[in-house]
């Protein structure tokens, strides 16, 4: 008789790997973390992920969540702590504690936490999982942060205005995403004439006030025939928006505008914009929401808004920033005029719009016949484009390119090379007077801060050399600690006379607030390594900033030796 070979040995299981990403914070933040995650389960349709979210945002997004998600659990702090000033104490601890229960029965590999608070924080340390990404605690009440792109969050987006990366694109670094391809501008499909207009944001220095959106919403009707619009809100917002519907400047328009404030679910409000030909507003969920539709977007950007970080993750994405020096503030700045309000004209908008609406698109060339510099003088203009799967921000208006925006793009080659291991490729920019001043500036603070590193690496050395004698001497040890402690004091001193490097001297602040192991030697190898990584980054930065410089020289000298031809 002969073996069947029908039998068949059953393949062994593969184990479902589970990440938990946990994301306290707003509606915006929570939709572009969904964008970040939708290119994970592209790439990795295997990995079971769950979201951790307060119900107050995540289940008006459920829509939106329960496509990308395996799971989201609501986390209800209202209710939780409604019940604690009701019932005491006790009742929100068991609220909490069956919350968590209900997650530590997920076999969690990774938890990722994307909201940078102590609140996430302490959650964080709370939930089980083999492996944590992002801000937690440990046992002694100490707030961790090991993973170099949480690190850059925390010491960039926390601290200043020089971050160069959209908040997807950080999201996407922190959980390991790697980008395959750009995204491609999306194929035009047929849409009604519709304009759909959120002119509110969070806070009132975030916002225009009525009467200037009643300006842009005028010249676009009249210019635009055939074109309806749809004005979007909160119920908190029905008021300001009869503020502009209610505009006797708009009577004779009011059969083609329509007033949906408080009116729309935001899984209705989404298949509105599908629709929709154009979305204009402020930075808001709703601009990102419009993302997600593949609706061409175009955000009116003042107050603590930053453009790099929020405009709308998408192709077809344009924002109009404005250039007054103390743009972009922090919501806790004292602010009695709001400047900015006033630094973008309300006519560079509505022109926009009909560029948008007739032609889809907005360019350079547009900008420079178009537009009159009166009214670009006061304004940043900028356009998103794809590189390697990152967004970048394009200046539309190339006769100005302010500090800050140079900064930021220098950084994000740094940034890039140093942790995420892979090349941007950036165009040198246009330099002025100023500029130039603030490159050279920051060509010293870097060669300070470049020889505190290499002094740093030369006091972990000694310690090292120390620690492996035969008969090592704990007062040199000390000693040479003593003196790493005046470097990092010293480096922090560079801030006050560089404060374009405070993003460098802050990461490297948290690098040496989380260096790993737990005995001397560990530390002091993670101290070398910390001060041979920030060694790097100045040399990087000091290199790209003399590149510049001399490109700057470069072309100078051109221009000079055609216009001495021409004479």
């Amino acid at each position: 008789m002969k073996a069947s070979n029908n039998s068949r040995i059953p393949e062994p299981e593969v184990p479902v790997v589970t990440l938990a990403i946990l994301q306290l914070t707003r509606f915006g933040d929570l939709i572009q973390t969904a964008q970040a995650l939708e290119e994970l389960k592209k790439s990795h349709p295997e990995y079971r992920v769950v979201l951790i979210a307060r119900s107050q945002f995540s289940k008006p997004l459920d829509f939106l969540l329960k496509r990308i998600f395996d799971k989201v659990y609501h986390l209800d702090t209202k209710r939780i702590f409604e019940s604690s000033e009701v019932n005491g104490l006790k009742n929100s601890f068991e609220g909490i504690s069956s919350f968590l229960n209900e997650i530590n029965g997920e076999a969690i590999e990774v938890l990722i936490n994307l909201s940078f608070s102590n609140s996430s924080a302490y959650l964080a340390s709370l939930i089980k999982s083999q492996h944590k990404i992002g801000t937690f605690f440990d046992l002694s009440n100490k707030m961790q942060i090991n993973d170099k792109w949480s690190q850059v969050v925390y010491s960039t987006v926390m601290r200043g205005s020089l971050n160069p990366f959209s908040l997807v694109d950080l999201f996407k670094n922190i959980i390991g995403i790697r980008s395959a391809e750009n995204k491609s501008t999306p194929a035009i499909t047929a849409r009604s004439n519709t304009i759909i207009i959120h002119p509110f944001a969070s806070q009132e220095r975030k916002a225009w006030k009525a009467e200037k959106w009643v300006e842009v919403i005028y010249r676009t009707l009249k210019e635009n025939e055939g074109t309806s619009i749809q004005i979007v809100g909160a119920k908190n917002e029905i008021l300001k928006s009869q503020l502009i519907t209610e505009n006797p400047l708009l009577k004779t328009f009011g059969h083609r505008i329509q007033n949906l404030t408080g009116k729309t679910t935001l899984a209705e409000l989404s298949m509105e914009l599908k629709k929709a030909k154009l979305f204009v507003g402020h930075d808001s969920m709703v601009g990102h929401l419009a993302a997600i539709n593949n609706t061409t977007t175009l955000t009116v950007s003042l107050g603590s808004v930053r453009p790099h970080e929020t405009t709308p993750y998408h192709p077809n994405a344009y924002n109009l920033a404005p250039r007054t020096k103390c743009f972009p503030c922090f919501p806790t700045d004292a602010c009695s005029f709001n400047q900015c309000h006033h630094d973008i004209p309300y006519q560079i908008v509505s022109a926009s719009i009909k560029q948008l609406l007739e032609h889809k698109e907005i360019t350079a060339e547009w900008v420079k016949v178009a537009v009159s510099s009166f009214h670009i003088s006061s304004v940043n203009f900028y356009r998103a484009r794809f590189n390697k799967g990152h967004m970048n921000l394009e200046s539309l208006i190339d006769n100005h390119v302010d500090s800050p925006d140079i900064f930021r793009s220098l950084y994000k080659v740094a940034w890039s090379f140093v942790i995420g291991d892979h090349e941007e490729n950036i165009p040198f920019p246009k330099l002025t007077a100023n500029t130039h001043r603030d490159l050279l500036d920051a060509l010293t603070g870097l060669q300070h801060l470049f020889e505190l590193s290499e002094f740093g690496k030369k006091y972990s050395r000694f310690i090292l050399e120390e620690i492996s004698s035969h008969t090592p001497s704990i007062a040199r040890i000390k000693e040479y600690s003593k003196k790493i402690d005046e470097i990092d004091q010293l480096q922090s001193m560079v801030q006050k006379t560089s404060p374009s490097l405070a993003p460098i001297i802050d990461y490297f602040a948290v690098r040496k607030a989380n260096l790993y192991g737990d005995s001397l030697v560990k530390l002091t190898e993670s101290s070398y390594y910390a001060f041979e990584e920030c060694a790097s980054l100045c040399s990087i930065l000091f290199e790209l900033i003399e590149n510049t410089i001399s490109e700057h020289k470069l072309t100078s000298s051109k221009i000079n030796s055609r216009s001495d031809v021409n004479k």
